[in-house]
């Protein structure tokens, strides 16, 4: 049965029951297409271009669905996907969002540990149902449920959007990814707009380490590599081009100042993908020589690492995993509604959810 945990009592008037689970069919095995990698229609426009505060998609085939018989808004559904995520802050974000706004739209959280489980229910057949967040641990196994993939979706190899149009032929499932432009967005405010040239130190190799490589490569930006598995770091060189570096070191073999100096090149960027309790820190022989380094840690919780205490130790310019978030989810908001998203309300309440009591 899904498994829906919502934000506040008031929201269950409108949760459909859940249907038993042979009640509908799963859509399948993954197109050949997709397994392919062949060229798809993208999802919304805006994911793909360099990410702005405003949607570019086209207006949808059937937008007069978008309102009922009256003229009002009609109100649509939305929720994030994952298990074990009762901490997600994405509910009150985007509830947030629609208030401030004045829609009616909703937005709960799913905890379901199949996938399976959570297509073959009546709120994803809804035809209110206008998308999702897709997290931990259904970023790729969304993929056979999907009509199409955008090319950011392929190249990361992760889903963490999912976008329902309703056109002439019918309803399509279009997956997305915003964690790279939850990325993006915040190392170009702060690197500007000729940001072309420089290295980013990518450390860990996970989903959101294929998200870094692919926004890193997206500013123009060479890519370092370094994780504990060097394999796992080259497999990401192989996909989104770029250097493995086997140590931090200055100098050396597979060091990080050996690649450098090699290359002739500089680190602009270092961007910290892994988890907070590994305790990673930079080379102090980089925070000496590179005095105008951006770090970025994606953890969003706790609020101050240990990377990110090393960072503003030494005064150089700090992103928080709090700022990812509030930007892809922005990201979502778009695609979704075609509409902007209220940029400095999502940020509020994302920091309302993460700063430390003491920094409040």
């Amino acid at each position: 049965m899904l498994a829906v945990a919502m934000a506040a009592a008031a929201l269950a008037p409108w949760l459909p029951a859940p249907a038993p689970a042979s009640a509908f069919s799963a859509r399948g095995p993954v197109p050949p297409a997709l397994l392919a990698g062949a060229s798809l229609p993208f999802g919304r426009a805006r994911s793909e271009g360099p990410p702005g505060r405003a949607s570019q998609c086209a207006a949808s085939a059937d937008a007069d669905a978008d309102a009922d018989a009256t003229g009002a808004e009609r109100p649509r559904k939305f929720a994030i996907l994952g298990h074990n995520i009762a901490y997600s802050v994405s509910p009150a974000m985007h509830s947030a969002a629609y208030e401030a706004l004045d829609l009616p739209h909703t937005y709960v959280l799913i905890d379901e540990e199949d996938v399976g489980d959570i297509v073959q229910s009546d709120f994803w057949r809804d035809p209110d149902f206008r998308g999702c967040s897709v997290t931990i641990p259904h970023k790729r196994a969304i993929f056979p449920h999907l009509d199409e993939l955008s090319e950011a979706a392929r190249a990361i190899g992760a889903v963490n959007t999912v976008i329902v149009e309703e056109g002439e032929g019918g309803r399509t499932l279009r997956g997305d990814n915003t964690d790279w432009v939850g990325i993006y967005n915040p190392l170009r405010k702060r690197l500007g707009d000729g940001t072309g040239g420089g290295g980013a130190l990518i450390a860990g190799a996970g989903g959101t380490a294929r998200a870094a490589a692919y926004a890193a490569k997206r500013l123009g930006l060479d890519r370092y590599f370094y994780n504990r598995t060097p394999s796992k770091a080259q497999e990401l060189a192989d996909e989104f081009g770029g250097t493995v570096v086997t140590a931090l070191e200055e100098e050396g073999e597979g060091s990080l100042g050996g690649a450098l100096k090699e290359a002739g090149a500089t680190v602009r960027v270092v961007i910290s993908t892994l988890p907070a309790a590994a305790g990673f820190e930079i080379p102090q022989w980089l925070v000496r020589e590179e005095r105008s380094l951006v770090v970025f840690d994606v953890n969003y919780k706790p609020y101050h690492t240990p990377l990110l205490r090393q960072a503003e130790a030494a005064g150089l310019d700090v992103v928080r995993g709090s700022e990812m978030l509030w930007e892809q989810g922005v990201g979502q908001f778009e695609l979704w509604l075609d509409q902007d998203a209220p940029y400095e309300v999502m940020k509020r309440v994302v920091l309302e959810n993460c700063l430390p009591k003491e920094d409040e």
